[in-house]
């Protein structure tokens, strides 16, 4: 599961995270060619479309690219759902094609590369909220049957987390101890069966990437990354991302051979 911020200030993270992609990708088709993985882009904004183009017809004027007349899916306007029309500035602005007519990714996916960007390209529409949209994602209502994320999450399966956001995310509901908790229970109960990477600033690092800032508010998307036994923090001021999607998928890996499904 991928969640990704949407605020104005990720365009040029957004930029690097997507020349990640295919490295991402390869190591999919690599790696984990014999893994029966889904891959969800957790909606970010619990909104749809761009808020200054409210009321326009056809295209918005300010931003030609921004198609406001489209109507939404109902799980378009679901925080937390899988994302298959990333809308707003700098967003895919498109109906992505996935071929297992869910809201996520399945093995076997044509065009593999070209489905996850569409799916990943949040744009810089305002959504950040990374950490309450991944407990969302997992929430008892939108994994039942019926529900947006429905089958996304199995027994038999690591649940794996991506979040991406350049801020320490203070706005999301809970703390980081909330946060831990509902990737544990999302698994039964065995945080064995969670890897989590947090891709954040790393301001209040004396030794980090970002430029140093002193010591500031609490970072509850680091502590979040703590409180995993199997998670990983990487700096979103680093050149790129594909190191960290390599820890991580050692960290699966490892995870993988010693996971007792449900």
């Amino acid at each position: 599961m991928f969640t990704i911020s949407g605020a104005p200030t990720m365009k040029p993270k957004q930029a690097r995270l997507k020349a990640s992609f295919p490295g991402f990708i390869a190591t999919l088709e690599s790696e984990f060619a014999d893994f029966d993985y889904h891959i969800l882009s957790a909606n970010t904004a619990p909104f749809w479309g761009y808020p200054s183009c409210e009321g326009c017809e056809d295209m918005c004027a300010a931003l030609p690219e921004f198609p406001c007349g489209v109507p939404p899916e109902p799980c378009d306007l679901v925080h937390g759902a899988g994302v298959t029309y990333p809308i707003g500035k700098d967003a895919s602005n498109e109906r992505c094609e996935l071929a297992s007519g869910r809201r996520y990714i399945t093995a076997g996916q044509p065009k593999l590369e070209d489905a996850f960007t569409c799916i990943a390209s949040m744009g810089t529409n305002g959504a950040e909220l990374v950490a309450e949209a991944t407990v969302k994602a997992l929430a008892d209502d939108i994994k039942a049957p019926g529900g947006c994320n429905e089958e996304f999450l199995r027994p038999d399966a690591l649940l794996v987390v991506v979040a991406i956001q350049d801020t320490f995310d203070q706005e999301s509901q809970g703390t980081a101890e909330d946060w831990a908790a509902a990737l544990v229970n999302a698994k039964g109960g065995d945080a064995d069966a969670v890897v989590l990477l947090v891709i954040s600033t790393d301001f209040d690092d004396p030794n980090g990437v970002c430029p140093y800032q002193g010591t500031i508010t609490e970072h509850e998307l680091r502590n979040w990354t703590k409180l995993m036994p199997h998670g990983h923090f990487g700096s979103i001021c680093a050149d790129g991302y594909a190191d960290y999607f390599a820890t991580a998928a050692t960290m699966i890996t490892e995870q993988c051979e010693v996971f007792a499904p449900q």
